[in-house]
């Protein structure tokens, strides 16, 4: 039978350690955190008891609580070979106190996301923001998330992805725990609080073609993270803007065609962001040069992680920046580009660029109707290649 013991935590930044329950099931161990911090003062001299009254009490109530509940279980897995972490999702669920922080890591752990570092940076921001990496969903309120909103006031990219970020979280978390019967999370604050949409000015990512011309013609020193930044940027516009991720792990290129999903919502879209691009003439020089047996380019036999790739090609912009003179040259702005110059010098339709740029389009019942066929974005690419480049 599991056992339920209390925990006191190590000292936080605060100078006070967070108390915990440890279920032990066999072999295996899970925590149940509580909302409760102690100071040394408020423990006895050896550290193992909690001497302060108020707490005191609140903890042992608590304890006898689970203790009843997990007497209840016991006699339901009868029979029944289950871990810690087992019994510790019915105990929480059944008392309504899910963990946020501890549901989260073990959605990461299953999840299609290719988001997850986005996931991991958020949770370390909510963890420095809340003090303890402990958060029951019932304390996940409309003030609570005004709180951490204004917190982040200076970051506006964070404001609008963290807490977007925490609301996929917590519906997600509604649809594991709730059932017809039972409200384990009975209360959604996102049906009040609104995620602040984070403000850009439309088009200012994009270059001028002058601008645009001036990456193409810099000339590095041969080899260097300069030259693979600028011969990567090249790639991606005439690519229909290929972001950095997806140039790493493509492996199916044939009949001049590359194949693949668009990482970034091959996990959210029915189609998996499938898309198939021509590999205009012009390219051939940096095909060649970039070439590989196993995938399309041999980025991930010089960077280890894709991650590192990424940082690299930005490293390098920022050195093309300085000597062309474009401030805060950055990866992302080749798609930008390719999607301004697209619309505004060749006139093509925004329905045609936002396909090329692997968007999910708002003709949905057209969709059911029209099969799908990449000439017509090819096509178009393969005349802005042309003009920009002065090939016509």
């Amino acid at each position: 039978m599991a056992t339920i013991t209390i925990e006191i935590g190590r000292k936080g930044k605060k100078k006070e350690r967070p108390v915990s329950f440890l279920i032990c099931q066999g072999k295996t161990k899970k925590r149940i955190p509580t909302e409760v911090f102690v100071t040394d003062s408020e423990l006895s001299s050896n550290g193992k008891r909690i001497k302060e009254p108020t707490k005191a009490m609140y903890i042992e109530k608590m304890r006898r609580t689970l203790e009843d509940r997990l007497m209840q279980l016991s006699l339901e897995l009868v029979g029944r070979d289950v871990d810690a972490s087992f019994i510790v999702e019915r105990l929480t669920a059944h008392s309504g106190e899910v963990d946020f922080f501890t549901f989260a890591d073990e959605w990461m752990q299953t999840t299609r996301t290719t988001c997850l570092k986005n996931y991991r940076t958020m949770l370390n921001a909510l963890e420095a923001y809340r003090g303890s990496r402990s958060l029951p969903f019932s304390s996940i309120s409309y003030s609570f998330l005004k709180g951490f909103e204004v917190h982040l006031k200076d970051k506006p990219r964070a404001q609008s992805m963290y807490l977007g970020l925490i609301r996929h979280l917590y519906r997600e978390a509604m649809r594991r725990y709730n059932t017809d019967y039972e409200q384990v999370i009975s209360n959604d604050p996102f049906m009040r609080y609104k995620v602040p949409r984070q403000q850009l000015k439309k088009g200012v990512r994009a270059l001028s073609l002058e601008q645009f011309l001036k990456v193409y013609n810099y000339q590095g020193t041969p080899c260097s993270r300069a030259q693979l930044a600028r011969d990567t940027f090249i790639l991606s516009f005439c690519l229909m803007g290929m972001n950095s991720v997806d140039m790493y792990d493509c492996a199916d290129c044939k009949g001049g065609v590359i194949r693949y999903n668009r990482a970034k919502t091959k996990g959210r879209r029915s189609d998996e962001a499938y898309i198939e691009v021509r590999i205009h003439p012009f390219l051939q020089p940096l095909m060649k040069k970039y070439s590989d047996t196993e995938r399309v380019f041999n980025f991930h036999r010089r960077f280890s992680m894709y991650e590192t790739f990424n940082s690299s090609i930005n490293h390098g912009l920022k050195d093309i920046g300085k000597a062309v003179g474009i401030e805060g040259l950055q990866f992302y702005q080749a798609r930008h580009t390719f999607a301004t110059l697209s619309r505004n010098l060749m006139k093509f339709s925004k329905s045609d660029v936002d396909e090329a740029l692997n968007h999910v389009g708002t003709m949905d019942i057209a969709d059911v109707y029209i099969a799908k066929d990449f000439s017509i974005i090819n096509e178009n690419n393969a005349k802005l290649i042309e003009r920009v480049f002065g090939l016509e």
